[in-house]
């Protein structure tokens, strides 16, 4: 029995330490990759470091003003080496197709100003049946549509600012996806756009003087959408059947969007700072005593107040203090395991609702 055990116990460690020294040396072929004008870097175009790429290889762009369309069908990562965008412009050579045209999973972009996609149903950013994407930190303007997930699942748009385009963010036909901490703002049509898109979630966002509609919804439903900052001529539109969207979660302790000391459903104001829900909060917790009625069917049971006392704009993105920082951090470990696990789309839990 002893002796059975030993050699089970053998074989269960040598398959782990196979295991670790696969990731090992998965982790060890991976290439650093340079794009840059001068003669000490790999390449001078950021479309032949990604063809020179294998799936796991970063690609590290250097500052400068890149003329060009780049097509990424492989898994791999590309970003800018300082994480400034206004210091690395990818500018479409032809604006008649997308800036960046992804068409595989796991694909991370990050650190570019991005902009030049004129035609019509073009983007700064294209996800073609992706998923486990992360599109963090760039800014796309000028575009058609800044940033496009066609069919895409269970990807990430962070903290991009988006502005300046026909529609900001437009999710067709796509689920599982989040759309968090984005700065969307005087975009000529839409802010954000849902079609045939189920099951995302969209939250803290600033969402700021678009033209048409702060989000729209069209066919879209089961959204879990909440702590957003809205102030648009017209904040939510609607097209089609759009059922069950979640405008609110469950009450619970951390500092939400407009800075009151929970978080809740969204803040709703109008072009002039003209606050859409005006209810006294006897309890002082930053939430209307009254639910806010979006119109068909779509009701924010949980809106906010704004804290002018704890929230300091001065143009910038809203500063998030610790505890929504470590709400940031939970959801980003959620997306990475999604990403590892390959987890399917779900269904948003009823929890959240009212």
């Amino acid at each position: 029995m002893i002796l059975l055990i030993t050699i089970k116990t053998v074989k269960v460690c040598f398959a782990i330490a196979s295991v670790f020294l696969m990731l090992s040396a998965g982790s060890a072929a991976a290439r650093r990759i340079t794009v840059g004008s001068d003669d000490n870097k790999d390449f001078s175009s950021i479309q032949a470091a990604v063809d020179s790429a294998e799936p796991g290889d970063t690609v590290y762009v250097y500052s400068g003003i890149y003329r060009e369309n780049v097509y990424l069908d492989k898994e791999i990562t590309v970003r800018s080496i300082s994480g400034k965008p206004e210091e690395y412009i990818v500018k479409a050579k032809d604006p008649h197709e997308h800036v960046f045209h992804v068409k595989a999973n796991n694909v991370t972009i990050s650190g570019f100003s991005i902009k030049g996609a004129s035609d019509p149903e073009k983007a700064g950013i294209y996800l073609e049946k992706t998923r486990g994407t992360l599109v963090s930190n760039n800014k796309l303007s000028d575009n058609r549509l800044g940033i496009y997930l066609d069919t895409s699942n269970t990807n990430m748009l962070n903290v991009n600012n988006v502005s300046g385009n026909g529609v900001g963010i437009f999710l067709n036909g796509s689920g599982g996806n989040f759309v968090i901490n984005n700065r969307v703002k005087l975009n000529s049509l839409e802010g954000i756009m849902l079609e045939a898109s189920d099951g995302n979630r969209v939250s803290g966002n600033l969402l700021h003087f678009n033209t048409e509609y702060g989000i729209m919804l069209s066919n879209s439903s089961r959204n879990l959408i909440f702590n957003n900052y809205f102030q648009n001529a017209e904040n939510v539109g609607y097209g089609g059947i759009n059922a069950e969207n979640v405008w609110n979660i469950t009450k619970r302790r951390g500092v939400n969007i407009a800075g009151g000391p929970y978080m809740g459903g969204n803040y709703w104001t109008g072009p002039e700072s003209t606050d859409l829900c005006i209810v006294e909060d006897l309890d002082e917790d930053g939430l209307c005593d009254a639910s806010y009625n979006l119109g068909e069917g779509n009701v924010d049971h949980k809106p906010l107040i704004l804290n002018t006392h704890t929230l300091r704009t001065s143009g910038r993105f809203i500063t998030i203090p610790l505890l929504g920082f470590a709400l940031l951090i939970l959801v980003f470990a959620v997306f990475i395991t999604k990403k590892v696990m390959g987890w399917g789309d779900d269904d948003l839990t009823r929890d959240d609702k009212e």
